[in-house]
């Protein structure tokens, strides 16, 4: 019964985790269009 648990609590966490990290769908290479251009860019662009 205790193997069962352990089991269960692995399996979950395992598919929390994979969750968490598989459905974030950000590149965090690419800019958030939401967000304002740093001080740098606006200097660059006058």
């Amino acid at each position: 019964m205790k193997n069962k648990r352990y089991v269960l609590t692995i399996m979950s966490v395992i598919l929390s985790t994979g969750i968490l990290f598989g459905c974030n769908g950000t590149d965090e290479n690419e800019p958030d269009p939401s967000e304002e251009p740093s001080e740098q860019q606006k200097d660059e662009n006058q």
